[in-house]
């Protein structure tokens, strides 16, 4: 049976790509890493097949930037390691920008030594398409685009993405990238826009939307993507890049209309406020490459979007046990009640 180290298994990504590879295959073993800070919880692995703790999963709590705890772990002998642990959230990187160099740079950089160090044969590193920069949906990005990125979560993201070409370059490891645009569906921590926005919505608050809303994003289903990483992790070449979207672009304000249509709400609860420093007004990127690997995206985004939201109405539970666990992060939580405060 084959061994993989996965981390940032508790946070909405990670828990779909466990989920993803238990249900589709048998010879795989998958140890789970996540330090469980205020986004990332156990409940989002309680659902995987044969559960949290079972023959073929085992969960351990920790960081990557635990130097000690990488070593441990990866001297028991891996074949793969996919690394999908980050601090994603841009308006929080304008607040503290140094856990995202943490985060997204020194803990990569602790992993691909550890990678090295241990002989694991393969690692896969899940960025962003927001590392190229802003893109109209005309002229999408290809994996050779210059790097761009316009803020501070982008640029961590970056960062790490070079470290791990200069890895595969210096210390000959058995790498590739995989940048994936907007993703969305269930468990999604509460702070992203589709899981906010249908909170207000159903509290009959209003929807704080940046500017004029007329920045667009392309929106890719957490499924799709999480077939996508696999694909590239199997059949992915060392040192190559590729890019996952969806072809989904859709502007801020039309996706905000779209919400309120699902939940049968007046577009009265839309509030325009001061747009976020230095926003990007769309990515966009060509996938191409993943497309020769046999990827395709398949979700329909009407239908996706409509079940997701709906999936948010039937789980308030969720929604209040992830947000109560964020009050034991109290720089984490003093974001989240200040920050959206100030924007509404």
């Amino acid at each position: 049976m084959k061994k993989l180290l996965i981390t940032g298994t508790a946070g909405f990504i990670g828990s779909h790509l466990v989920e993803y590879i238990l249900s589709h295959t048998d010879d795989i073993h998958i140890t789970s890493l996540d330090k469980l800070d205020y986004a990332g919880h156990i409940i989002n692995l309680e659902h995987i097949p044969g559960g949290v703790e079972s023959e073929r999963h085992r969960f351990i709590k920790g960081s990557i930037c635990d130097c000690k705890l990488v070593d441990e772990l990866l001297s028991n002998g891996f074949d793969g390691l996919i690394n999908v642990a980050a601090q994603t959230h841009v308006d929080r990187a304008f607040y503290h920008p140094e856990f995202f160099i943490e985060n997204n740079v020194a803990g990569v950089l602790n992993l691909l030594r550890a990678v090295e160090n241990y002989k694991v044969r393969r690692y896969l590193q899940i960025s962003t398409d927001e590392v190229y920069g802003a893109a109209p949906p005309d002229k999408p990005c290809g994996e050779g685009a210059p790097l761009r990125p316009g803020n501070y979560y982008a640029s961590s993201k970056a960062a790490a993405d070079m470290y791990v070409l200069a890895a595969v370059n210096s210390k000959d490891i058995n790498a590739s990238i995989i940048r994936g645009t907007n993703n969305f569906g269930p468990r999604q921590y509460p702070e992203k826009l589709i899981p906010f926005f249908t909170r207000r919505i159903l509290s009959g608050k209003t929807m704080p939307l940046y500017g004029d809303g007329q920045q667009m994003r392309d929106w890719l289903y957490v499924k799709d993507f999480c077939r996508a990483i696999w694909i590239v992790f199997n059949k992915g070449e060392k040192e190559q890049i590729y890019n996952a979207g969806a072809g989904n672009h859709t502007r801020n304000l039309e996706l905000s209309k779209r919400m309120l249509s699902i939940l049968g709400a007046d577009e009265s609860l839309i509030n325009h406020v001061a747009d976020r420093p230095g926003h990007d007004f769309c990515y966009s990127v060509k996938w191409d490459k993943l497309s020769k690997l046999g990827w395709a995206p398949k979700a329909d985004f009407d239908t996706a979007l409509e079940e997701t939201v709906n999936w948010y109405c039937d789980n308030d539970k969720w929604v209040k046990i992830i947000l109560t666990k964020s009050q034991d992060h109290p720089v984490e939580n003093k974001f989240f009640e200040n920050h959206y405060k100030n924007h509404s």
